[in-house]
């Protein structure tokens, strides 16, 4: 009898510590975020449709290329499709022929070859313009008065005239004035003079003809240059001023009697 009611109890403590422990672990995950976890990478599950390797997709990696074979040049940028100063710029584009078009040794054979700026062999080779040319202006540019540099032109009697920084009242009381946005050595040398009135005057220039020598002197030492071009312009154009890949020289002064145009000379470096 004691027997029979010892193994009694011991099945109800049992079952009581079931419940207990059903109870326990009766948790719920309602509102548990979720965001340590990625979301699906895959082809199939993104798009929701299935991925044919080897051929087309309806969707893909949108990746812009260079059109194979059409007037690449190192002189382009990659993605930027814009071109960079300074560096190689001639291009051969002949579709079939090399990477994006360019074939044979570096600049220096022929057909469609890349080529050295300013070179040309013939072919198909096409040719970009070369980069401009440019001086900074710094003190220690000047000469030890101060000055940029001096001018002659012998055909007009001017000698040894000085120029100054600064297209101003002021630099032309002693000489010529330099434009101050132009090179003061390599590259489109602008400078401006009185016309009369003056000390100091350049309106001559308008009887100087092609051919005619105008030397320029700096530290940097002397340039000789050939007058090319003798015109009017009006007085708000600035594009003989512009930089240019080559030496040259112009000069601006102005017309009698007409405030709105002026005489402009400009003259290019010989040897």
């Amino acid at each position: 009898m004691k027997r029979l009611l010892s193994m009694a109890l011991l099945v109800v403590t049992m079952i009581s510590s079931m419940a207990v422990s059903a109870s326990a672990a009766d948790y719920t995950f309602d509102g548990v975020d979720t965001t340590d976890f990625y979301p699906s990478t895959s082809y199939e599950e993104t798009y929701n449709a299935r991925y044919n390797y080897g051929g087309t997709n309806l969707v893909d990696y949108q990746i812009p290329e260079l059109p194979y074979g059409v007037l690449s040049t190192t002189q382009t940028g990659i993605m930027e499709k814009r071109v960079f100063t300074n560096l190689q710029q001639s291009i051969g584009g002949v579709v079939g022929n090399g990477i994006y078009g360019m074939t044979g040794s570096y600049g220096v054979s022929g057909g469609s070859s890349v080529l050295a700026p300013g070179v040309s062999l013939g072919g198909s080779t096409i040719l970009l313009p070369n980069p401009t040319a440019f001086t900074e202006y710094s003190k220690d540019f000047c000469l030890s008065n101060g000055a940029v540099g001096r001018i002659s032109i012998p055909a007009i009697g001017i000698s040894r005239y000085y120029v100054w920084e600064g297209e101003t009242s002021s630099s032309m009381s002693k000489g010529l004035a330099h434009f101050s946005s132009t090179s003061v050595w390599d590259g489109n040398v602008g400078i401006c003079g009185h016309n009369r009135g003056a000390k100091y005057v350049i309106g001559d220039i308008k009887e100087l003809e092609p051919g005619d020598k105008i030397t320029y002197t700096t530290s940097e030492g002397t340039r000789t240059y050939e007058v090319e071009i003798v015109t009017t312009i009006r007085n708000d154009d600035w594009s003989y001023l512009e930089a240019t890949s080559d030496n040259r020289i112009t000069l601006i002064t102005c017309v009698k009697d007409d405030a709105s145009h002026r005489w402009c000379v400009q003259a290019v470096e010989v040897d």
